[in-house]
């Protein structure tokens, strides 16, 4: 044991070395700040500005496409399995995948993340009263990130290193797994006491240098500190609900002082990043991972049966889903077509495309060549047989990822009022037809940007008859938004069937489904939380090659521990060895739902209709 402190010393004091040559280095210009100033703001922009740290808040949503590979799958978001893409062949041994597990080693260790917070608040303790006013916010907004980064982490893990976490300086170099709700419920109340910090604090009195600095290095908001307070009180909402059916009294009185402190976004939380800072933390390409794997960005059949609602692959005004057409690309022949669930429809289509034209019935099964939309669309729609969702409304240059939508609010909201847990001031119908309204304008906002910005030759597909098919392609990926008559009558739809659904579980699964359509790809990570949590909503279950089902009802309730955990903190890992495995349930899951599995055998997601593909195996 003794050589593993002797590890974590020397790779902490060169961690420490390390940061202060970075520091000579970012901050070489005295006219901007320099290292014997006041490095407390670039400390923050470090840590912000880390690759990893920026991945794995959400602001890369995109690389979670391909990093994240078992969360797309297993959330059914992204990604149903077909044997042309290397990553789901091993769905034939009807297993978890290697390439899933893989993931575990992200979260665990949060601290090793933000090594220069110890850094950063001993300076703002040795400052005096004026500078350290202007310095202690970046502390609070560093910290709400690191919370953040925490309830990720019991989210896919359960108990975890906090309480002792990061006291290596003290002399904690083996920090015990707290209990994950005694974790949570710190979390929530620390949210609170940040965002009450920020909030009372007047930037306005800081120097003019001082506010500068503030705008410069606050890469998320620069220097807008309202949405700091925003960001806190949306992700101590989305603790609150998480916790909400094991411990719905404590849920209750968190959202209910939420709601009473007036501090949640009335528009989208989005941040307002650069190019060239998102190329930067993405090696060199901000869209790289979404346009060059085709296969890991289809749609799945589930949601686009729910946005699709008469079933005919087409878009008809007031019969479906107005976000249809902004947010899936049709197929080569101008259809809402799906991928199957059914894995030997996929192979037999693999099989055929040997034989196949594929600049007439082709399935493109392979890289795109290019990273630029408007290769990977028009390759899409040359030889695509599925949909897939549309990269002109998911990725744009002026705002690269989202935090949060006022939808997604909505949407906690309405849950919380089905369930009685506060009064929300709405009833539960009216939270979800206003979340729907602000979907459908969010993401309409975002294909309006992607336009803007879209690459200079997409003009080549505004004609008529694109390739001979008959198809004006532009008008697909930059669809008309329809008028607030046409977006009002969906709304209500939804709304009526919300109030008709038979009891709360049935309810339940459509805020879940528009919860779906809303976070999409964008948000994998929370839509594997929620599924597990609510078992919602509904989806298809995988069928193998053989004609079996996936194992295990399909369902990953953690996890496990990865290698670090073993080698560096072996004792404390004992103590709750008998949750390192992938079937022990989170906290935040009711034991009335521990057999209630969110995947089924449903014929929906296994039609499909090719050229000499058979319709079914039976």
């Amino acid at each position: 044991m003794k050589k593993y402190i002797y590890t974590v010393l020397t790779i902490f004091l060169f961690v420490i070395t390390s940061c202060e040559d970075k520091l000579a280095d970012l901050f070489a210009d005295p006219g901007v700040y320099s290292p014997t100033e006041n490095v407390v703001p670039g400390l923050f922009a470090q840590m912000m500005s880390d690759g990893s740290n920026i991945r794995d808040i959400g602001f890369s949503w995109f690389r979670n496409v391909v990093s994240f590979t078992g969360f797309p799958v297993r959330t059914h978001v992204a990604s149903p399995p077909h044997l042309s893409a290397p990553r789901f062949a091993d769905y034939d041994n009807h297993a978890i995948s290697v390439s899933e597990i893989g993931v575990q080693g992200t979260y665990t260790f949060a601290e090793s993340r933000f090594l220069e917070l110890a850094t950063m608040d001993n300076l703002i303790d040795e400052m005096g009263e004026d500078e350290k006013n202007e310095n202690a916010i970046y502390s609070h907004m560093i910290n709400i990130i690191r919370l953040n980064y925490y309830s990720k982490s019991v989210d896919l893990y359960n108990s975890i290193p906090y309480f002792e976490a990061g006291k290596a300086s003290e002399g904690v170099f083996f920090p015990a797994f707290d209990d994950p709700w005694e974790i949570y419920q710190d979390i929530m109340a620390r949210y609170k006491e940040l965002a009450d910090a920020i909030e009372a604090t007047n930037v306005s009195s800081f120097s003019d240098k001082g506010q500068a600095v503030l705008q410069t290095y606050d890469i998320l908001f620069k220097g807008d500190t309202q949405k700091w307070v925003e960001l806190a009180n949306v992700w101590r909402l989305r603790a609150a609900i998480r916790v909400s059916d094991v411990y719905p009294t404590e849920a209750g009185v968190v959202i209910a002082e939420i709601l009473a402190d007036g501090n949640l976004p009335t528009v989208d939380l989005v941040g307002p990043a650069d190019e060239s800072w998102i190329t930067t933390v993405n090696n060199g390409t901000y869209k790289g991972n979404f346009t060059r794997w085709n296969y890991h960005t289809q749609m799945s059949p589930e949601i686009l049966y729910w946005l699709d609602a008469d079933h005919d692959h087409l878009y008809t005004e007031g019969l479906d889903d107005p976000r249809l057409p902004v947010l899936a690309l049709p197929n080569r022949e101008g259809l809402y077509m799906p991928i199957s669930y059914d894995h030997r429809i996929a192979e037999a289509i693999d099989e055929a495309v040997t034989t196949w034209n594929l600049a007439d019935n082709g399935y493109n099964f392979s890289q795109s060549t290019s990273n630029d939309r408007y290769t990977n669309a028009t390759q899409h729609m040359d030889r695509d047989a599925y949909t897939h969702w549309n990269n002109y409304s998911l990725m744009n240059l002026t705002e690269p990822y989202r935090l949060f939508t006022v939808a997604e609010i909505e949407l906690i909201l309405a849950e919380a009022a089905l369930k009685g847990l506060t009064s929300t001031g709405s009833t539960a119908r009216e939270h979800i037809e206003n979340a729907v309204e602000s979907s459908i304008n969010y993401w309409y906002s975002q294909n309006e940007i992607g336009e803007s910005t879209n690459d200079s030759n997409v003009a080549d597909l505004d004609v008529d008859d694109y390739n001979g098919k008959g198809v004006n392609f532009y008008n697909m990926i930059f669809p008309a938004k329809p008028d607030a008559t046409a977006i009002s009558t969906w709304v209500t739809k939804v709304g009526q069937d919300f109030d008709d659904a038979a009891g709360d579980e049935e309810k339940l699964e459509i805020i879940m489904q528009q919860k779906y359509i809303d976070i999409n790809v964008t948000e994998t990570l929370e839509l594997f939380a929620e599924l597990r949590r609510t078992r919602h909503p509904t989806l298809g279950k995988y069928i193998f090659t053989d004609g079996s089902l996936l194992e295990n009802n399909g369902i990953v309730e953690r996890y496990p521990y990865n290698s670090e955990a073993e080698a560096f903190n072996s004792d404390q890992l004992d103590a709750v060895q008998d949750q390192n495995n992938t079937s022990t349930p989170i906290f935040w899951v009711p034991a009335s739902k521990y057999s209630v599995f969110p995947y089924e055998d449903n014929d929906l997601y296994y039609f499909n209709k090719y050229p000499g593909i058979p319709e079914t195996f039976n």
